[in-house]
């Protein structure tokens, strides 16, 4: 019984052994350095990114076209950023910062109904706030 019992213990402990983890997986080259480089891109204050945001309107007016971004802001209750931007010769109104196309398009079907002239554009924008 004894022997049984050295026997048993013996190849259990082979086998833990045998199913130990020897290799240690490499990273490939260049890894580290776009790891390093995406970081610093995050941590830039001018870093921009592809994505899309809604052009709900554009003037000539500064005054109408920063309420008309109050009144969206009115409207979602500052759920989307607006920004009122200068592009020679118009005020433009850009509401929203979306990675993909669907999640803008939500916004845009939304927006629709009072804005008819809104339309989907895809920028460089800046990283979203976390």
């Amino acid at each position: 019984m004894k022997i049984k019992l050295l026997f048993f213990f013996i190849v259990t402990l082979i086998s833990l052994s045998a199913n130990a983890q020897t290799e240690v997986a490499d990273q490939p080259a260049g890894l580290e350095g776009l790891i390093s480089s995406r970081t610093a891109q995050r941590k830039n204050p001018d870093a921009k990114m592809d994505g899309y945001h809604i052009l709900i309107i554009f003037d000539e007016n500064r005054s109408k076209a920063e309420a008309i971004r109050n009144k969206f802001i009115a409207e979602f209750s500052n759920k989307y950023d607006a920004d009122v931007i200068w592009d020679e010769p118009n005020f433009k109104v850009y509401v929203g910062v979306f990675k993909t196309k669907l999640e803008a398009q939500e916004l845009l079907n939304l927006v629709k109904d009072n804005y008819p002239t809104a339309i989907l554009v895809k920028d460089k924008l800046k990283f979203p706030k976390i």
